[in-house]
């Protein structure tokens, strides 16, 4: 019995052995890597290089309901529109209202210095969302002699090719500290510029929407003041609810005093201190006697 309990231990060991081998060997496509993803945390857990032959051995891949894993590119090719807002026009949201620049932006990621694995999940999208944000900075910081105080569109049209040059230079050596190094970053398809006439009715436009704000804003503080001054209101009426409340509660023979006016036509006061609670004075209105009659003497 022993020996077979035995024996069947060891061959589920070996089972289990063969099983993590069996799965566990991936196989890496050339110029990439491995992202292991831990699903119950949703994090990255590990980033897997090809050992021998383009092979690796990742022992999550026999764990699939807890990890998953997903290759990624060591070069990486992400195509932007790159809107860049015109200051005059800011609290427009239309995109016809702002500069479109298209990029394509070709970087690799450098595995000796890169260490932030977590903007690797969902495919790299954070990483190239990354990358987007250090050229929409660096595109604003270059265009807005031509978009403030004046907006020079046919300037800035002549100047874009210049200024993406320029930009790809300053973003290539800002983003090294991230383990990234830029190949290339070149406009592609059409710049959208809104035209003179567009950008008139937009300032236009603008304008009146912060005519607007301000007198929905200039309407809440009112609404707010008033607001403020009824709780206020509020609360000294409270106040003096709970000092009545007070002084009734510390003296309760007080309620034995009742005034009432105008009760009726002939009861002007009903005043009670005495321990029933019932008027013991009552001012009653006179009511003529009936007498005898008189003798009426005709001869006069």
């Amino acid at each position: 019995m022993k020996r077979s309990l035995k024996g069947f231990v060891i061959l589920v060991i070996i089972l289990g052995v063969v099983y993590v081998l069996l799965f566990s060997i991936e196989r890496i496509g050339e110029g990439k890597r491995v992202v292991v993803e831990d699903l119950r945390t949703k994090k990255i857990v590990r980033v897997v290089r090809p050992l021998v032959n383009g092979y690796a051995f990742v022992w999550q891949a026999s764990l699939p309901c807890w990890f998953s894993f997903n290759e990624t590119q060591t070069e990486r090719i992400a195509r932007y529109d790159i809107k860049i807002v015109i200051p005059s026009l800011d609290n427009l949201k239309e995109d016809y209202y702002r500069l479109i620049v298209p990029l394509r932006v070709q970087y690799r990621i450098d595995w000796q210095r890169f260490s932030d694995s977590s903007k690797l999940a969902d495919n790299g999208r954070e990483l190239d969302d990354t990358v987007k944000l250090y050229f929409e900075n660096a595109l604003k910081k270059e265009m807005q002699a031509y978009l403030h105080p004046v907006y020079q569109r046919e300037a800035l049209a002549l100047q874009i090719n210049a200024m993406t040059e320029r930009s790809g230079k300053e973003v290539g050596s800002e983003i090294k500290a991230l383990g990234l190094v830029l190949v290339n970053a070149a406009v592609f398809g059409g710049i959208s510029l809104p035209d003179r006439a567009l950008y008139n009715e937009g300032v236009l436009h603008a304008a009146d929407l912060r005519k607007m704000d301000r007198t929905i804003e200039k309407g809440l503080m009112e609404v707010r003041s008033s607001m403020a001054r009824e709780k206020i209101k509020n609360e000294m009426f409270y106040g003096k609810l709970l000092e009545i409340s007070k002084i009734i509660k510390n003296n309760p023979d007080i309620l034995k005093y009742i005034y009432i006016d105008k009760m009726g036509g002939n009861v002007k006061v009903i005043l009670s201190s005495d321990a029933t609670g019932l008027p013991n004075l009552l001012e009653e209105a006179k009511i003529p006697k009936k007498g005898k009659p008189e003798d009426i003497d005709n001869l006069k």
